[in-house]
């Protein structure tokens, strides 16, 4: 019996190269993320404070594209002011740091890890009051992680496609914890020279420089896409 020839697993540049793929247009949904990313980037936190309605539109508008206006979510039952209070936990100058760091790129990015639970913590604080009576699970994951990931770019956002993808690739996922976020640290040094490969073309190509937990969720949110047979239809 002859045997069949071993297909080679595909690299983190096929996969991040594919999602890129379906950004055909500049106004792509896609693109919001980078909207909402460069908006707070490029902005600095002095015009942040005083622009505070700007800021919570752009916050808004992206979580809304990516997802996260569903009938089922809270923040479908308020206006963008909603996201005032998280806006000033970001700005927050205990967590200045997280501004100013790539996260994923340092060797004592692990010396950090309390610093982003202090401020997931934060961004479930600020939203909670709006939560309706009876959702306990609000606010969830998904949500703090998508705003991390378009503000600070400091983690993936942790949806149904990265987690399956995520543990596609044997890597265990519970709920946003510090064991979560070492997992990350560690899949990003292990894989820094492919991610860097990626960043720079990306940045050539689209005049984006995308944060290095960007590139994660989008070679994780692929992985799970696919395994859901929707990226082969």
């Amino acid at each position: 019996m002859q045997t069949q020839p071993e297909i080679a697993a595909p690299t983190i540049s096929e996969k991040i190269q594919t999602f890129c793929s379906r950004m055909v247009s500049e106004h792509h949904r896609y693109r919001s993320w980078e909207h909402c990313y460069n908006y707070f980037q490029s902005t600095s936190r002095r015009e942040i404070v005083a622009n505070r309605d700007h800021a919570a539109l752009q916050l808004g508008f992206y979580l809304a594209s990516w997802g996260m206006y569903r009938g089922s979510s809270f923040l479908l039952q308020h206006t963008y002011t909603i996201h005032k209070s998280v806006i000033d936990q970001l700005l927050e100058a205990r967590f200045s740091i997280l501004w100013e760091t790539e996260f994923g790129t340092g060797q004592n990015d692990r010396d950090l890890i309390p610093i982003v639970l202090e401020l997931i913590d934060a961004i479930r604080e600020a939203y909670s009051p709006f939560v309706l009576s009876g959702e306990t699970s609000q606010p969830t994951d998904t949500l703090v992680t998508k705003v991390l990931l378009g503000t600070l770019g400091t983690l993936p956002a942790c949806d149904r496609y990265f987690i399956d993808g995520f543990k596609s690739s044997g890597l265990s996922y519970s709920y946003l914890n510090g064991n979560f976020i070492e997992r990350l640290l560690q899949f990003c040094r292990n894989n820094l020279t492919d991610l860097r490969s990626e960043q720079m073309r990306i940045a050539q190509s689209n005049y984006v420089r995308y944060p290095l937990m960007k590139l994660v969720d989008m070679y994780f949110w692929e992985l799970g896409f696919e395994r859901d047979g929707i990226g082969s239809n």
